[in-house]
């Protein structure tokens, strides 16, 4: 995120964007940004007892916790379509990630438990992103910024407490965590959060079950990954389902 937060305030420079905002916008920005911090802590650890697949696949079970959220607290409608939808999405992302019995050991409820934190936890990002893009003064671009100094503030303070290290190994990591600051960070997220301005939180949180069909997309274009059949079902039931949860007549 320190990456992520050095490329935005550099391209907000170049492009003359303004970091003005309104108190409570800045209040609501520090707090999403809070929620990421402690939604990658989960999501990490969850990976650490239960594995990529089924920790992944529980961590997108947040499109149920922020269309639940969204109802209570925006009064957001959630139609039966939408139901429809997130169970054939999650049913694709099940169809990709598999499940590897093989890394599931005495410690994997402490993850499955890791994993639905994470859930809620995005969501709770999601909900206060959406919640500061709702002014008009803020843009996606700032948003990730004061959302990338949280995150990066955040870590440097728990880091020494885990016993975690800053130290980067070796140039090709250094390289690997600017490439995510830059390219997944500074304009992955920048996008994202300006799209969540225009659309409602469930709506936003079901294309985001996109990030794991396109990196499979990504690793078989790009790495030249062996294919199976129950993969390729995986990508098209997602895509399936955002049709039919974004469906109007």
């Amino acid at each position: 995120m320190l990456f992520a937060a050095i490329s935005i305030f550099i391209l907000m420079r170049f492009k003359a964007v303004s970091l003005r905002m309104h108190r409570k916008t800045l209040l609501l920005l520090v707090c999403s940004g809070l929620f990421l911090s402690v939604d990658f802590m989960c999501w990490h650890r969850s990976i650490h007892y239960v594995g990529p697949g089924l920790s992944t696949l529980i961590a997108n079970f947040q499109v149920f916790f922020t269309a639940i959220f969204s109802c209570l607290l925006f009064r957001e409608k959630i139609s039966r379509m939408f139901i429809v939808a997130v169970v054939m999405a999650l049913s694709g992302l099940f169809f990709i990630t598999g499940v590897d019995l093989g890394s599931l050991d005495e410690g994997y409820r402490l993850g499955i438990l890791f994993g639905i934190g994470t859930a809620v936890f995005y969501s709770a990002y999601i909900l206060f992103l959406k919640s500061a893009m709702n002014h008009q003064e803020i843009s996606g671009v700032s948003a990730m910024l004061v959302v990338a100094i949280t995150c990066s503030g955040f870590f440097s303070i728990i880091m020494p407490v885990t016993g975690s290290s800053f130290i980067i190994p070796d140039a090709i990591s250094f390289w690997a965590l600017a490439g995510a600051g830059v390219v997944c960070t500074t304009i992955g997220w920048s996008l994202i959060s300006t799209a969540i301005k225009h659309t409602s939180a469930t709506i936003t949180s079901l294309f985001l079950l996109l990030q794991p069909a396109l990196a499979f997309v990504w690793d078989v274009l790009f790495f030249s990954r062996p294919t199976e059949g129950r993969e390729v079902v995986g990508v098209l039931l997602i895509l399936s389902a955002i049709y039919v949860g974004t469906y109007r007549r």
